[in-house]
């Protein structure tokens, strides 16, 4: 038999979690279930976004012209060529001009600037953007990931659980990293960003203003297997478990940098006094399968 849910260091607001971890897994007993708040550290970043785009109609034909046309035409000329005022193609081809494509030769004469061929052969030119994000870094899970937004910022009124255990953070500070050790971290974060395979990148990152730990509610529940007769901690955030972080934790209390009492509101040894309780109806289960045995060994 388990012991209540009443006699136990839970939550009462973690009783119904607790309610369906045992129903959903016999053998397994939630030893104590309690939250705190853990700090995550959010950097605001401003990125460079590099993308192609396709040449428009007025563009391709001027570029068209400065390859085809001997000697190069003037701004003029190609003006009264399309019959439009010479202003909209001189914006047009100074934009060309800004983008390193094309270059004034003299006399109001235009040309294919040096490296500009390429963009002509690709039909495309690329564009820059500046974009907010957010870098998140979350020293329990071990992660750094970034966002469009930044993370709800709220006052959680719950244990701090570095008051527990010692968090080590090992996560690069992102101003010390290089925008090719970035790039994969803001692709995977599924921004829809930095695209290689599309032709869009980052190329540049900027932190724009000073760390802000954002507080984020976790629960930590000690269980207990009475057919392993084993203790392991896991962390959830909602409903989702934090592999890397239960992990972390159990490694910790293996090497006896935490203690299983940490998690039982101060109640001193309660945790492993319940762990012998659950465990020792098992033993004598077990013992009790092993008499019969002996019985027949007496009776031959």
């Amino acid at each position: 038999m388990f012991l209540a849910s009443s006699t136990k260091p839970i939550d009462s607001n973690l009783s119904a979690v607790v309610e369906q971890i045992e129903k959903q897994n016999p053998g397994l007993s939630v030893l104590a279930a309690r939250q705190f708040r853990c700090a995550k550290r959010q950097t605001p970043l401003e990125v460079t976004i590099s993308e192609p785009r396709k040449f428009n109609v007025l563009e391709e034909f001027i570029l068209r012209a400065c390859i085809e046309f001997e000697p190069p035409p003037t701004l003029k000329e190609l003006a009264d060529l399309l019959g439009l005022d010479e202003v909209f193609v001189k914006t047009t081809a100074t934009t060309l001009v800004s983008l390193d494509i094309l270059e004034e030769s003299g006399m109001g004469k235009i040309a294919i600037a040096p490296g500009g061929q390429d963009f002509c052969d690709l039909g495309a030119v690329n564009r820059s953007q500046i974009q907010s994000i957010y870098a998140i870094s979350d020293p329990l899970n071990q992660t750094l990931t970034f966002k469009l937004d930044p993370l709800r910022a709220e006052n959680i009124d719950l244990p701090d659980l570095a008051d527990v255990i010692l968090i080590e953070d090992k996560i690069a500070d992102i101003a010390n990293l290089s925008i090719t050790e970035i790039q994969p971290l803001i692709e995977n974060s599924g921004l829809g960003i930095h695209i290689p395979a599309d032709g869009k990148l980052v190329t540049k990152c900027d932190v724009i203003g000073d760390d802000l730990n954002i507080w984020q509610s976790l629960s930590i529940f000690v269980l207990f297997d009475a057919i392993e007769n084993k203790t392991t901690i896991q962390v959830r955030e909602g409903k989702q478990i934090l592999e890397t972080a239960s992990n972390l934790l159990n490694e910790l209390q293996a090497q006896a940098k935490i203690s299983l009492n940490d998690f039982s509101k101060g109640t001193e040894n309660v945790v492993v006094q319940e762990a012998k309780i659950i465990a020792n109806p098992q033993k004598k289960k077990q013992a009790s399968k092993q008499k019969p045995k002996k019985n027949e060994l007496k009776k031959k």
